[in-house]
């Protein structure tokens, strides 16, 4: 590995209009002291010395980023903040915002997923895997729930010839119940990682996905083959039952 940081993207630009709440959700109370965006900033922290951060900001997110700042600080993580492209939409769209600021490897987290445990190696682990020469990597959850795979970001994951790490041979952003309910797929994503070369192709994919988009003459080649890293269940907050049961603690 090289003397250069890896980057981490965190997208922070979205309304969050669905859950119509006063605050930025990556800004909600979950304990004593801390807000959603505290668990992925958790998750950096055992590899601060080996990372950036870049994240990106939407109007009205002072406060996100005096939390950042702070917290960063601390952690002696160097960061700088990106404005998301007007033309770009989605998480993705943030991610590709970011472009500039790509690593030799990069990871993207986003600021509204909750572990149900701890997976300090977690991040370190995901870039690793970049650098020993795949393409891209995935930390996932296995899910075998149809409700669950209909609205979540999906991947099917196979064994793959040396046995080492399952492999992804499918993925759809929220496919809906019919994919879902025919077992299509069997987990779910957390977090991903690139190789700066393989940047553009790898995002160009998931950004159609996400956006419903025709597919390249390629199809979802520059996904296909990235090995996953299972990191259990975790919880998305974009919806009041998750926010209000990891507020409250009730969650598995």
């Amino acid at each position: 590995m090289s003397g250069e940081r890896d980057t981490v993207v965190l997208p922070c630009a979205g309304a969050g209009s669905r859950l119509g709440l006063p605050i930025a959700k990556e800004l909600v109370p979950v304990g004593a002291g801390r807000v959603a965006l505290d668990h992925a900033l958790d998750l950096l922290a055992p590899h601060a010395h080996r990372l950036r951060l870049v994240a990106v900001l939407g109007e009205g997110r002072e406060a996100t980023a005096r939390h950042l700042t702070a917290r960063c600080a601390g952690l002696g993580l160097p960061l700088a903040f990106c404005s998301q492209d007007d033309g770009l939409a989605e998480s993705t769209g943030a991610v590709l915002s970011t472009a500039a600021w790509w690593g030799a490897a990069t990871a993207v987290l986003l600021p509204d997923q909750v572990l149900a445990r701890p997976a300090p190696r977690a991040v370190g682990d995901l870039l690793d895997l970049v650098h020993a020469g795949h393409r891209a990597a995935f930390l996932t959850s296995a899910q075998s729930d149809p409700d669950r795979l209909a609205v979540d970001g999906c991947l099917r994951l196979e064994t793959t010839a040396d046995h080492r790490l399952p492999a992804v041979a499918d993925f759809a952003d929220k496919p809906g119940p019919e994919q879902a309910q025919a077992q299509r797929f069997n987990a779910v994503w957390f977090a991903y990682a690139f190789a700066r070369g393989h940047g553009p192709a790898f995002l160009d994919v998931l950004h159609r996905v996400t956006l419903r988009r025709p597919l390249p003459d390629t199809g979802l080649a520059p996904l296909l083959g990235a090995p996953a890293l299972d990191v259990g269940e975790f919880t998305d907050l974009g919806t009041w039952p998750n926010l209000a049961a990891t507020i409250t603690g009730s969650t598995s």
